[in-house]
This record gives C-alpha cells, structure tokens and sequence, in this order.
C-alpha cells in the first residue's frame, strides 16, 4: 500500500509519552501518555502503565467537560498504590489508587493552592508537597501593587502571585505541616533515606534579587531544625539522596544565572557539605536542549543514584543527541550507555543493569525503551504508540552535513529533503535557526519540517556556534557576539547545500526561526537580500527596550552581551538590536508573535512591524491571542494549526512553479 503525505491535521493524531517511573518491585513501568484535543482545544494526559513485555494498560480516567491532566506518576514504597497529580477538582492536587485488584482513584490531599510535586516517605505514611500559594493582598483593587524585581515570568499571566513553599503531608491523619515560611519560593524537597530529614531548595536573598541561584537547605523533622547544607552559585535542580543517606547528588553549575555554561552532576556530602563536580571531564551538559515540537512536559532532567550510592546515573546531550551516561564520585565518566542519534527526554533505572527511558528519534515522538545497558544493542521497545499514523505517512530522513565555517570552526547540520523530488522543478529551501541561542537541534521528530517536506521544501537545519552539545567553549562564542560569526555559520551551511544538491533552488529561498531563531531571522533580512520570504517568529528586535520589559532581560541581556548594561554602553546595546538596521530590510516578513509573551515581548513585535511598514515592506504581522513564548509546542491546538498554515502560506506566495510541479517518489533517504 503506498503511503501518504503528512498533514498539518497528523498533529492532533499524535501521542506523546512521558516521564517513566518503575516499581519498586521492578515489573512494571508507569509513565503518562498525552493527547491534543481539538474540541476542548487543549491538552489531557492520562497514566498507563506497562509489564517488562511491553503490555500497556490505562490506569487513569475521567470524563469531563474540561481538559483533565493526570501527570507524575509515583509509586509508594511498596509498590501497591500508584499516587499522582491531578487537576480533576480544579486546583492540582495528589490522588492515589491501588495498582492491583482495581479500583477508582481517590483524591488525597485537599489542600489551598496547587500542589506542584510531591515525594514519598520511605515508610509510606507521610508526602512532601511543594505548594504554589496564592498570595493574599488586603488591597481588593484590580491594582496591581509591584515590589519585587521578578515580578513576572513566561507562562504565567497573572504576574508572579504566589510563592511555593513546602508542606509535610500525613497521609493517615490528613494532618499539613508547613516547612518554609516567607516571601520567598522553595520546591525540589526530597526525604533522606531513613525518613528523619528533608532536603529542599530554595533561596532568602529577597525580592530585589538580581540573578536567581537558589541553595540546598537540610530540615530535620524531630527537631524542626533547618540548615544550608549548600550554598548555590549558580543554577541548581533535580536533587537526589544517595540511597547510604551521605550524599545529595543534583544537577547545576557555579557561574550565576546564565545558560552560557554546562549544567553538570554534582554531589554535596551531608557530613562536611563539600561539594563535588562528577561530569566536568564530559564537556557537555546534563540538560535536554534539543527543540522540537512534539513533545509535552518533558520535565527537568532526573539523576540516579546506583545501588551502591558510589555512581550516579545522567543524560547529557552530544552533537544532537542526548544519551545516557554515568559517573562516579571520582568523576570518571562513562562512555554512551544508549545509542547514538537518539533523544533520551526523561529515564528511570530498573537496577544497575538495565534502564527503561523515553527515546525519541526524527521518525518518533518517543517512546518507552527497555535497554541493557552493558549491551546497548540488547534493548526493547515496550511501546509504539505512534506507529499506525506513521506506518500509513511518508517520511522524509534527515541527511547530516558538517560545514567548516569562515574560521575553521566545523559546524553541524541536517538537511531534510523534500519527501517527492520533482523531476521538471527545483525545490525551495527553508532555514530554520533554533533560539536560545543556547538550545540545539538535533535527533527529533519535528512535525513542521515534515509538512515543510511533505509540500516540497528541503529544511536546513544546524547548529551554529552558541549551541549546546559542544563543550563548553564552542558554547560562549556567541556571548558578546549576537548576529556576528554565528551568521557566517548559518550562511556558510546554505551555501553548503547549495553547492551540494543540484535539485535546490538557490532563488527560492526562505528563513525562519523563533526566540533568538527570530533575532538572527531580522539579522540576516538586514543584511542579505538572498531569501524570498522570511518568518519571524516570538522575535527580539530590540535589546534596549527588552531590559525593561522581558521577563529575563534586566540580567540576560547583559550576560549576553559581554556585560554591556543600557546605561553605561548603549552604543553596544543598540549595535547587537536588529531595529537600528531595519531600513536595510527589503525582504517579505511575516511576523508571528504571542500576546502572553514575557520572554520576548509582543512590544519587540510591534517595533519590527513599525519600521518594516513604514519603511514599505511587505509584511503581515499575526498576533496570537493567550499564547505565550511556547506556542510551538504547547500553544492550543488551533493556534498550532492556524501557525502552521499562515507560515507556509506565506512561503507560498513568494515560491515559483509550486502549483504546476510534476511530484514523484524518489531517494532512498525517504521511508
């Protein structure tokens, strides 16, 4: 049977499958499977779980009139009851049910505000919330009073009202202690091994704080006696108590508030608080940035502690590929415990021996591998959740480049072919550029860029300088440098695949990327006139403005750009903002922006659209209603759709011969 050409509506078909959790009797995984609804235009999650053989069964139910999110799946220490998160009551709270025999879910806690994680007690008899609490103003105006210098965030609409603080929560006298008090925020809590003490985050420096480094407090319950087990200096996340209690292991780094450094294992000892780096000699980060866009609540990256408490479990991501790895507290690393050209998006260990992981690849969203991982090749699949949409799709597989940019610098790349090559007509190329400029591409399944070939566009796609998944220093050679050298990168590739494959069209052109995809989409229309169209998407425009208004501008910014502030070195503010170069623009721009946008603000839009009208582009410029800086990939269904369709339709007006093409099958890069 001949396949078909994928659809922008194969979106709402997919399943995407995540954090995997496996019972303490070692026979079964639970892990959260999550569907689009284009009715309720949202999404809802459910909780399977699946025996060793890949038997998966739903657990979880509940027909509502409203979007139900059953997610965090934890199992109790004996392994007979299943507890999780759920929004089944309105506000996120912990339900539980028995795994054997049957039975409805129960609703354990009831507390005020929404529970955003919880952990077990060893003995099962008590849960640690972290509870996001709404503060309570005495002023009853729809005034909104700001004091504090993080007064808003990404995602969050109703600015920064509430504080997380943890909670002791008996399961039998439905009794709440609260742990942490104040006006700060504290999460991540975890009980010690033996059940007498906690550790959390968190940290007091106070609401004028400039960079945020949260420390590592230790609570011990008899006494209520709380101590900095570590003091942060840098980003911290993802604790995790060695099961012999004398060591918390977690993930961070020790440079401030920046994302221009590896995140790395750490371990802090709990009898002399020293701490120590156990990935340094990798070079790479202990983070999942890879960028795709189908994918749902991944979480943060988890560590795990061997049997032993002498190694620690990691995934870390290498040249587009995040594999599972381990170290010891000696900081000898391991070599690739998983395979190469593959996504590891959340794991969990079934021993020593064997990992059960979500593992994603350009022709999956992820699904749950079981892996040997003395044998990488002896492994598993225990679910395939989309394989009867993809069974009946044409795919395009990605071909890899390497280019050697104007400084010898070798950057990588994929070229995404179109799914038919036309034998009367060349093809249009698309660029796209990840944001961050921190993030990356690679080993995923992205759903646009396989409609961009399913429609006869070849997609470009690399990871200049600035990526992650290069070492370190590969890594900060943007920093100072935005829309400089990395440009060259990105020129360098097209030029690359121009010469490379004859059936590219080097008139038809086309760029997009959102973030700092975005950013660099304006930079390159201001400097070239190559491409045909372009789409800036959630962009920056200009970095003077962005101080004040993006959620993370009053210090990213600065780090960015060498240390240069808005008061003191304007001049190297205004030479990085793509605004003071826009009378340079004559390409055709759309512009795609969110109205929740508080990474990169709608206001960086509307300058943009400003200048390119008034200066007689052709632009359309889209704003997005309740959509925030993620609509790629969490962004309601029909926006997802409506974004999708305005992008290459744009590209369409401005592509030659699309409606004529004679389209035939060919190349073996195609399954």
């Amino acid at each position: 049977m001949s396949k078909r050409l994928l659809k922008a509506e194969d979106l709402l078909s997919l399943n995407l499958v995540g954090d995997p959790q496996v019972s303490p009797k070692k026979d079964r995984v639970a892990y959260v499977l999550t569907k689009l609804d284009i009715v309720k235009d949202g999404y809802y999650s459910s909780i399977y779980v699946s025996d060793f053989e890949g038997q998966s069964q739903q657990l979880t139910y509940y027909e509502s009139d409203k979007l139900i999110k059953d997610k965090s799946p934890k199992w109790s220490p004996n392994g007979e009851q299943l507890a999780f998160l759920s929004n089944r009551t309105g506000s996120t709270q912990v339900w539980m049910l028995p795994v054997e025999g049957g039975g409805e879910a129960i609703p354990v806690t009831s507390i005020d505000g929404n529970i955003q994680e919880f952990a077990w007690s060893p003995d099962a008899t008590k849960l640690l919330l972290t509870v996001e609490e709404t503060i309570n103003s005495k002023n009853k105006s729809d005034i909104k009073e700001i004091t504090r210098l993080r007064y808003k965030a990404d995602g969050i609409r109703d600015f920064l009202e509430s504080r997380k603080h943890i909670f002791l929560f008996d399961i039998h006298t439905n009794g709440y202690t609260k742990i942490t008090e104040g006006d700060f925020d504290f999460y991540g809590a975890i009980f010690s091994p033996n059940g007498k003490e906690l550790v959390y985050l968190g940290s007091r420096e106070g609401a004028q704080e400039i960079e945020y480094v949260p420390s590592i407090w230790r609570f011990n319950i008899e006494n209520n006696e709380e101590k900095l087990l570590y003091q942060g200096s840098g980003p911290i996340r993802s604790l995790a108590y060695s099961p012999d209690g004398l060591w918390v292991g977690f993930i961070g780094h020790e440079h401030g508030e920046t994302s221009s450094a590896n995140l790395n294992v750490w371990a802090v000892s709990i009898e002399t608080t020293s701490a120590r780096n156990l990935t340094s000699i990798l070079d790479r980060t202990v983070d999942n940035p890879v960028r795709v866009d189908a994918a749902y609540d991944t979480g943060q990256p988890r560590i795990v502690w061997d049997q032993n408490s002498t190694s620690i479990f990691f995934t870390a991501t290498d040249r587009g590929s995040i594999q599972l790895y381990k170290t010891n507290l000696d900081g000898e690393v391991s070599k690739p415990l998983s395979e190469d050209q593959h996504t590891i998006t959340s794991f969990a260990m079934i021993d020593d021996h064997h990992a059960v992981f979500v593992q994603a690849h350009c022709h999956s969203t992820g699904d749950l591998v079981i892996q040997n991982i003395d044998k990488i090749d002896e492994k598993k699949n225990l679910t395939t959740w989309n394989d009867p949409l993809f069974t009946q799709i044409q795919l395009s597989t990605p071909e890899h480049i390497t280019v050697t940019s104007e400084d010898g610098l070798e950057i990588e790349g994929w070229i995404l072919h179109p799914v038919r090559i036309s034998k009367e007509a060349k093809h249009p190329l698309v660029l796209q550029i990840h944001g961050g400029p921190h993030s990356a591409y690679g080993y995923g399944f992205q759903h646009e860029w396989q409609l961009m070939a399913a429609k006869g566009y070849a997609v470009l796609y690399t990871n200049p300088r600035g990526s992650q998944g290069y070492g370190e220093d590969f890594l900060r050679r943007v920093v100072g440098d935005w829309g400089g050298e990395d440009y060259k990168d990105l020129m360098t590739a097209v030029d690359y695949v121009l010469d490379t494959f004859s059936y590219i069209d080097q008139e038809q052109l086309f760029v997009t990327g959102a973030s700092y995809g975005g950013y660099m989409t304006n930079m390159i229309t201001a400097r070239t006139n190559r491409f045909k169209a372009a789409a800036t998407q959630n962009s920056v425009t200009n970095l003077y403005s962005m101080f004040g208004t993006s959620d993370i501008g009053f210090y990213f910014n600065s780090a960015q750009l060498g240390g240069a502030d808005m008061w003191d070195d304007e001049e190297t503010v205004m030479k990085f903002s793509p605004i003071r170069y826009a009378k340079n623009v004559k390409t055709p721009t759309l512009i795609l922006h969110n109205e929740d946008d508080y990474r990169c603000p709608m206001e960086q839009a509307e300058q943009w659209y400003i200048a390119l009208r008034r200066l007689g582009v052709d632009t359309k410029f889209l704003r997005f209603p309740n959509e925030n800086h993620g609509i790629a990939s969490k962004g309601k269904p029909t926006h997802r759709l409506e974004r999708l369709r305005h992008l290459i339709e744009w590209f369409e007006n401005y592509r030659l011969n699309h409606s004529n093409e004679s389209i035939v099958q060919t190349s073996a890069t195609n399954a």
